[in-house]
């Protein structure tokens, strides 16, 4: 495991509770990440198709995946059990809480990234609610993947469960970049105001 590269995408997500990185901090990520190892349970669900499903035959989706080969819906979570264990720690030890919860996610995509190098030339993960997308697309995925066969479930309001899971849309031999076009925090984005990016951080 790439461990600098991930701590430094864990302080990317911490850069939002206004968590400086110190020796401390450091000392706290690498022991939420030895228990995250010990107790998450990574699962990846995904489904290849040679053209675009219906839901994706607009604006942003079209210009992101452009002359690419064929698309992969996906979805991917760590498991109820990392999410029990947030909710123990906001209970008990808010500041760890704090740090668990930015590795768990710094942490979910890790493992996404490295699975979805098995599965060829991809682009980057395009999630429902990026680039100006409706949130509520990831409807569609869930109805296609059925990803309940891997415990993620969805609610009315769209929020999935266990927290720490996503979905996605993959460009398969895509040459979409990431831009700050069209996001839908742009105005309060704290990496902007400190002249960065959310994901510069993966470099």
């Amino acid at each position: 495991m790439n461990s600098s590269k991930l701590i430094k995408q864990i302080y990317s997500y911490l850069g939002f509770r206004l968590v400086e990185k110190t020796d401390e901090t450091d000392a706290a990520i690498l022991k939420c990440l030895d228990e995250l190892q010990e107790i998450a349970h990574f699962r990846y669900k995904y489904k290849f198709f040679n053209s675009p499903p219906a839901f994706l035959l607009k604006e942003p989706y079209l210009s992101y995946l452009g002359a690419s080969k064929g698309v992969i819906l996906s979805v991917m979570t760590l498991g109820g059990e990392v999410d029990a264990r947030i909710k123990f720690l906001e209970r008990t030890h808010a500041a760890k809480a704090i740090v668990f919860d930015a590795c768990a996610s710094a942490y979910l995509e890790f493992l996404s990234d490295d699975y979805e190098k098995t599965l060829g030339e991809l682009s980057y993960r395009f999630c429902p609610g990026y680039g100006g997308s409706d949130i509520s697309d990831i409807k569609y995925i869930f109805e296609i993947l059925k990803p309940e066969k891997i415990g993620v479930t969805l609610s009315e309001t769209n929020y999935m469960l266990p927290s720490k899971s996503m979905a996605g849309v993959i460009a398969v031999g895509g040459k979409a970049q990431k831009t700050c076009k069209n996001c839908i925090v742009a105005a309060h984005c704290v990496y902007k105001k400190g002249g960065a990016k959310c994901y510069d951080s993966e470099k």
